[in-house]
């Protein structure tokens, strides 16, 4: 006779078979990543930006975890990529040019960064003027002879205004005065409201709680960067779009503004792994109103794989799959 205590081992047995068996049929779930994403320093838009990303990458995979890692070294997101200690990072179009062609702040750098891949552009940024309004300055050319600031020494501000000046063949004593006062505690803009600098570089998105505070006092305008200037710095093809600061972004500014931009590009190693980069696109791209909702700027600009293989910097294999795949969902 059988015990009923071998009956329920024996029920249990078949039951963990047919579980296992079950298992194996089931499609597989993937893999489970740990993102790192390279950005700006806290507390700047490019690290809302990278919270933003990681945001509808958990959205579409819950297994999946990812953490903006902040820097304040533009050098640093490249060479985490290049080397492995990031998985994604959001660097913008001038310096991946810089890196990319060896010049600026990478002209003795020796790494290669060949090995970069553009995954998506994900949001421009405005370059601006913030000017005295007795200083009179109405475009770029009155800059001349007046006291500028260009922002500190190595920042995106001075590698962007150095940039404008080389277009417009300026140099430092085309200005009255010419400083490098950082951002840090104010000084900038403490120096243009006291009038000891008559206009400083804003690089940023807009609305901007500073600017709008600056603009609202009645001695400071917002002047674009536009006309001859602007076509030649967009044409050399070294990460500079045109842009228009919005209608209405601030009271009194019932046009838009033309300007130059720079893009947020998003990058990762040529060796990224497809599946993570599809999962990456994939949250994006299902997140798009979300993340328009966020802040308009993002997912702003079309992108599709003429656009992708039109850059400087190679799109990873498995981006120009996704895009054209999926270009009637963008």
């Amino acid at each position: 006779m059988i015990r009923s205590g071998q009956i329920r081992k024996t029920e249990s047995a078949r039951c963990l078979l047919i579980a296992l068996v079950c298992l194996t049929l089931l499609p597989s779930l993937g893999h489970a990543y740990e993102l790192l994403i390279g950005t700006g320093e806290r507390g700047s838009f490019s690290y809302y930006a990278g919270k933003a990303v990681c945001r509808s990458i958990h959205k579409l995979d819950k297994e999946t975890t990812c953490r903006p890692v902040p820097s304040v070294n533009y050098t640093d997101n490249l060479t985490n990529i290049q080397s492995g200690s990031l998985d994604l990072a959001l660097v913008n179009s001038k310096m991946v040019s810089d890196a990319f062609h060896g010049a600026g702040l990478f002209e003795y750098v020796t790494l290669d960064y060949g090995q970069l891949r553009l995954l998506m552009p994900l949001y421009r940024t405005p370059v601006s003027l913030l000017v005295r309004r007795d200083a009179r300055i109405d475009e770029l050319k009155d800059l001349i002879n007046k006291s500028v600031n260009v922002g500190s020494l190595f920042s995106l501000q001075e590698i962007v205004f150095s940039e404008i000046m080389t277009a417009k063949g300026w140099s430092e004593e085309t200005f009255s005065l010419y400083q490098n006062l950082s951002s840090v505690h104010a000084q900038d803009y403490i120096a243009l409201h006291n009038g000891s600098v008559q206009a400083m570089l804003h690089i940023g998105m807009h609305p901007d709680r500073k600017v709008k505070n600056s603009l609202a006092n009645g001695q400071t305008d917002l002047v674009g960067i536009a006309g001859p200037v602007a076509g030649r710095l967009i044409e050399s093809d070294t990460g500079f779009y045109r842009q228009s600061i919005p209608q209405n972004s601030y009271t009194g500014y019932a046009e838009s503004i033309d300007t130059l931009s720079l893009e947020t590009l998003l990058i990762a190693s040529a060796d990224a792994d497809n599946e993570m980069v599809e999962l990456v696109l994939e949250a994006i791209i299902a997140a798009k109103q979300q993340l328009r909702n966020a802040h308009p700027s993002f997912l702003n600009e079309p992108v599709n794989v003429e656009t992708l293989n039109a850059s400087y910097l190679h799109p990873h294999p498995e981006s120009i799959m996704f895009f054209q795949t999926n270009q009637n969902r963008l």
